[in-house]
């Protein structure tokens, strides 16, 4: 028995196993990112949430309390303490892998 699959349909659950792999990404960015953030009033911490634009294939892990992009990169009278890069660039391998594992699971 020989299934064919139409190019659409191929495309279709490639496109589902990216949004996928997307989704479980930035929230293993955002998770990484709340643990790392300094916390004081919690406030930053609330802030750090990630956002998926499927029809663009990309995710955004970001913070928006008013004084994230200070402390992520600090001021001339305050050191830097980010939180947000290396959560991401310690994430490196670890997305590689949901999107090989997600891929490969597309039949």
């Amino acid at each position: 028995m020989r299934v064919e699959l139409k190019h659409a349909e191929v495309e279709a659950k490639i496109r589902a196993a990216c949004v996928k792999s997307l989704n479980e990404s930035a929230l293993l960015i955002e998770t990484r990112s709340k643990l790392a953030c300094p916390v004081d009033t919690g406030n930053l911490r609330r802030s750090i949430t990630h956002q998926i634009e499927a029809a663009d294939l990309t995710a955004e892990v970001s913070a928006n309390a008013s004084y994230a992009a200070y402390l992520e990169f600090g001021t001339r009278k305050m050191r830097a303490q980010p939180y947000l890069r290396p959560a991401g660039d310690n994430s490196r391998r670890d997305v590689e892998r949901i999107f090989q594992r997600n891929l490969r699971a597309v039949k």
